[in-house]
Formats: C-alpha cells, structure tokens, sequence
C-alpha cells in the first residue's frame, strides 16, 4: 500500500464515524489528517491552517468533505460507463471528451486519474 492509500484509508476510518464520535476526536492530530486530505486529495492549501470554531464545526467539515467524495465517486462511476459505452458504439472521441471533461472537473487527484487511465486507455 503505498501513501496515498494509506491516508485514503485512514481518512474513511476516521471520516466514516458520527458526527459526535469525530466531534470527540477534536484534536490536533485530526485537524492534521484533514489537512493532509486537502492538500494531498484535493490540492488546496487555502484551508490548510483552518480555525474551527467547535469540534462540532469540525465534524461537520469532515462529514461534509467525504459526502463530498462519495459524491465525486458516485459521478466517476457514471462517467466510466457513459465513456465506455461511447466507446463501444464507436464513439471514442465522445468518450475520451466525457473522460477529459470529468478529469478537469473533479477536485479529487486520485478521481480524476482513474478517468485519465481510462482516457489513456482509449488512447487519448
């Protein structure tokens, strides 16, 4: 497993919890991991030393960044399919705009370099 999963990983361990168990995880260490999420997974510096003002505003920014993600992962899925059924019928420069389309939309690298792989796999 290399970094990238590994904090993947720890972040839906973390991330997948209630609101108050996050909550009462308010530390230094999980301001960190959200830090490192943002900068890592998502490229943004700006909220990097972000203030909270409660544990509860936290959770609720933890809670929010991964609905975030699984929202990004539920339209990566649609994308996949969509760009591979262009592809089938013969369409594979709509299905490679599909692909470059979603990669320079998602916030998430690791997102938008699954749909790159696919789009190099089409040969664009």
């Amino acid at each position: 497993m290399n970094a990238t999963d590994a904090l993947i990983e720890k972040w839906h361990a973390f991330a997948g919890q209630s609101k108050d168990e996050i909550a009462a995880q308010f530390s230094d260490e999980s301001r960190l991991l959200f830090a490192e999420v943002l900068v890592k997974c998502l490229g943004d510096t700006g909220r990097r030393g972000a203030k909270f003002a409660s544990a509860e505003e936290f959770a609720q920014y933890v809670l929010d960044l991964r609905g975030n993600e699984k929202a990004w992962s539920r339209q990566l899925g649609g994308v996949l399919l969509k760009a591979q059924e262009q592809f089938d019928g013969g369409h594979s420069e709509d299905a490679k705009e599909t692909l470059r389309s979603f990669r320079t939309a998602c916030p998430w690298r690791f997102f938008a370099e699954i749909a790159n792989t696919q789009l190099e796999n089409f040969g664009g």
